[in-house]
């Protein structure tokens, strides 16, 4: 099983586990999941505002197309990406284990 799932040409899925208050930013491959190291504290929805800004960053998109479908207050999330044009797999995960 694949972090990323497909779900139209413009639409993914991201599955992931978000670790807070670490000293640096970092996105890890775990196989069937990413975890995403976040500076913040899970503290007054700090860590999910800091993750959506870095998938926002790492993906070249807004924020209005990141949306947590499930998990905003745990560590297990599913994210929902909506791009605007037709994107690869491929090319998705380039962006997002590429350094800025």
């Amino acid at each position: 099983m694949n972090f990323l799932e497909k779900q139209s040409d413009t639409i993914y899925f991201i599955r992931l586990n978000v670790k807070t208050n670490s000293k640096t930013q970092a996105i890890v491959n775990n196989g069937s999941f990413l975890t995403i190291f976040l500076t913040s504290k899970p503290i007054q929805n700090r860590a999910n505002k800091e993750l959506i800004n870095l998938l926002k960053r790492k993906l070249n998109i807004s924020s209005n197309q990141i949306q947590i479908i499930s998990g905003s207050k745990t560590k297990d999330k599913l994210i929902k990406i909506s791009f605007l044009e037709n994107i690869e797999e491929e090319v998705i995960k380039d962006f997002l284990f590429n350094n800025d």
